[in-house]
């Protein structure tokens, strides 16, 4: 989606179907922002050397899989990576660093700023490459607000979700808080109830896209309510009332396969400019469909 100078590039890694990772670009510029480590093959290593900044919706595999390859890319860079996310994120990362051996070389100079948000606190931690990783010592503070990075004219801000394991929402701003030129809202794996509807209506305000977990079908809502994830039908109820100007359908559970598009309408007669990534399936027959092509 072409947009302000800091939002040219938006990339839904994996569609609408696969694991959910959502990577921001100024190309030309070390400044990536990626939203969820899910699988994260379809990035090149260059790429994710470009990253900045990396927003933890939570620790579930299908969204956190994919750090090693961040950390991969990463490891032999000169710079800081901030890593957000939410309460038990500088545990697990650290965890995940520590699983492997390092040769420790001097050029070895990654330093991981680790951002834990939690409802009234931020804890942070530094984990620095050239003193081989010691264990973190974290440091709280209060948190004030929604927002918890900025960077050259941006900011992200974080909001609770509602779901099985501690989890957040994130939206993407930039310019001035009061008069933003763009906010592009993410938003996965959460119930649309009522602990979680003010602070992601407040998330979404205004959006020009909302990116938002439609993993069921309403006649799912059972399962939906059970497992704490939106149907098609409610993020589009969340995107009318948030007034967002486009909604993309993402994190689709795997039971729909071949019938996607199901979703996407369904969502369209609340909210008519709803879209979603949904990849071709592969014919059965390719010899057949190459004769009558």
């Amino acid at each position: 989606m072409p947009g302000p100078r800091a939002l040219r590039e938006l990339r839904l890694v994996n569609g609408s179907t696969g694991d959910p990772a959502l990577f921001v670009d100024d190309p030309g510029r070390d400044n990536a922002l990626l939203f969820d480590c899910g699988e994260n093959a379809a990035l090149a290593d260059d790429r994710l050397a470009d990253l900045e900044a990396v927003f933890l919706t939570h620790h579930h595999i299908d969204h956190f899989i994919g750090f090693d390859r961040i950390l991969r890319a990463n490891i032999d860079r000169d710079k800081a990576l901030h890593v957000h996310g939410p309460e038990g994120t500088i545990r697990k990362v650290y965890q995940r660093i520590k699983s492997y051996e390092f040769p420790f070389f001097p050029f070895q100079k990654i330093v991981l700023e680790v951002v834990e948000i939690a409802p009234d606190r931020l804890r942070r931690a530094r984990l620095e490459c050239a003193r081989r990783f010691p264990r973190p010592r974290p440091i709280e503070s209060p948190r004030s607000g929604p927002v918890v990075y900025r960077s050259d004219g941006l900011c992200v801000e974080a909001a609770l979700a509602d779901h099985t394991v501690p989890c957040l929402s994130y939206a993407l701003v930039e310019g001035p808080a009061e008069s933003p030129d763009a906010r592009i809202a993410y938003v996965t794996d959460t119930a649309w109830s009522e602990s979680s509807r003010p602070g992601l209506l407040e998330l979404a305000r205004g959006a020009r896209r909302l990116y938002c977990d439609a993993f069921y079908a309403d006649a799912q809502r059972a399962q939906a309510e059970k497992y704490r994830h939106m149907t098609a039908t409610q993020a589009a109820e969340f995107a009318r009332e948030a007034g967002v100007e486009e909604l993309v359908l993402i994190h689709f559970a795997s039971r729909y396969r071949g019938a996607y598009q199901a979703l996407v309408d369904e969502a369209r007669v609340i909210f008519p400019n709803t879209v979603a990534e949904i990849p071709a399936i592969p014919s059965k027959n390719p010899a057949r469909d190459a004769k009558h092509r």
